[in-house]
């Protein structure tokens, strides 16, 4: 089974993916690396995510975004980060959930913030005025993440031992036991 990790920029899904994947001996797939091998496919340039952001804009990088999910349809047993607005669109939760297990990295704004405001501000934030624009973000897409069934792990409340052990107690949960 596969267990889709899900939320906003700097909850985590990169970081423990990697590392649930690494000590599950898992495979390990980030949206965002197949965004850009597609892209690069596609155009022949090599970009960056916050390059193809900028020069696709939000429209068609959700739509790149979109034609990344058949690459994961015949994957087994690994762990997916998407990127935070993928499942803003109820047709990828609906093709997601058929892969696997969802689970929302949860983070307060205060922690979120800590995160992303210390490298290089991503695309979507607003330069002019960086915390409003990410306070409106957090807005919108709260709820959204909130009404997916899925799984939610606060990454505020635990330590990264306690974050994976609770992302492993979600995979013993969700696959079937051997012979069943």
């Amino acid at each position: 089974m596969n267990l889709i990790l899900f939320g906003f920029k700097g909850s985590g899904k990169t970081h423990f993916g990697k590392l649930l994947a690494l000590k599950m001996h898992r495979p390990f797939i980030d949206t965002d690396d197949l965004v850009v091998e597609l892209y690069t496919k596609q155009t022949g340039k090599k970009r960056n995510i916050r390059e193809i952001y900028r020069e696709l804009q939000e429209e068609g990088f959700r739509k790149l975004e979109k034609e990344t999910l058949p690459l994961l349809k015949n994957l087994k047993n690994a762990i997916i980060a998407t990127g935070g607005g993928l499942v803003l669109d109820p047709e990828n939760v609906a093709i997601l959930e058929k892969i696997g297990a969802l689970v929302f990295l949860k983070a307060s704004p205060h922690k979120l913030k800590q995160r992303i405001f210390k490298d290089e501000l991503p695309s979507f934030i607003e330069k002019g005025d960086p915390t409003a624009s990410f306070l409106q973000m957090v807005h919108e897409r709260e709820p959204i993440y909130a009404s997916i069934k899925a799984r939610a792990v606060d990454t505020d409340v635990l330590d990264e031992a306690g974050i994976l052990a609770a992302l492993n107690s979600i995979l013993l949960l969700e696959e079937p036991p051997n012979g069943f």
